[in-house]
């Protein structure tokens, strides 16, 4: 009797503790699964039909270069619409930036000098801006 209740007890206590252990293990799997959620900031712009494209290419790179200049820009990608919809209401160029809070957008990012002055030097180019900010996983 009493190795009866001896392996009974083994038994139980492996059991247990394969339990927890594989608990333990789906938690580990689910972790890399959490993303931190990001403030997505798009902008694309409507050049005026006259803006030289030298011009156009500056704005470009002056763009991109913010992240150098701005630490809390987390990301930074560009393109050219390509979309076979005609939607775009000749929206040409989106921009996509990617910051962890709405403070580093808001106090650092849109204040900065180098936005300020990047953002003036868009004026003399630009016929419209259209700007949407959102937070993705």
């Amino acid at each position: 009797m009493k190795k009866i209740i001896i392996i009974t007890l083994a038994i139980m206590v492996g059991a247990c503790a394969q339990q927890t252990q594989q608990k333990e293990t789906e938690e580990v799997m689910e972790e890399p699964q959490k993303a931190e959620k990001v403030l997505r900031h798009v902008v694309i712009f409507k050049f005026n039909d006259d803006a030289p494209k030298e011009a156009v290419e500056k704005i470009n790179k002056s763009f991109s270069e913010l992240q150098n200049h701005i630490p809390v820009i987390q990301d930074f990608e560009w393109g050219l619409n390509d979309s076979p919809e005609d939607f775009h209401q000749d929206f040409t160029h989106c921009y996509l930036l990617t910051f962890k809070s709405e403070e580093d957008r808001d106090s650092i990012y849109t204040p900065h000098p180098k936005h300020q002055e990047f953002v003036a030097s868009l004026q003399p180019h630009l016929e419209k801006v259209f700007v949407v900010d959102y937070w993705a996983n």
